[in-house]
């Protein structure tokens, strides 16, 4: 499954630190949101034995993907 938007995209400095908790890579908007939102995505796709990535480019928007196995992880 994958997500794609237009907008600003991510800087590839900060691509590798977009999944910790609190981290936000847009410091241009000031202290909305708290900074959890993709670390809680990447917990939950990881607990299910699954894999989030994105790619990025600056001025050409950002595509997050992720995939799930077929069978659920025991």
């Amino acid at each position: 499954v994958y997500i794609r938007d237009t907008g600003i995209g991510i800087d590839a400095d900060e691509l590798p630190h977009i999944f910790e908790r609190f981290y936000k890579a847009d410091k241009a908007r000031g202290r909305r949101g708290s900074g959890l939102g993709l670390a809680i995505v990447k917990h939950i796709i990881d607990a299910h034995g699954g894999k989030i990535w994105v790619e990025s480019t600056v001025g050409g928007g950002s595509t997050v993907t992720f995939n799930l196995p077929i069978a659920p992880k025991t």
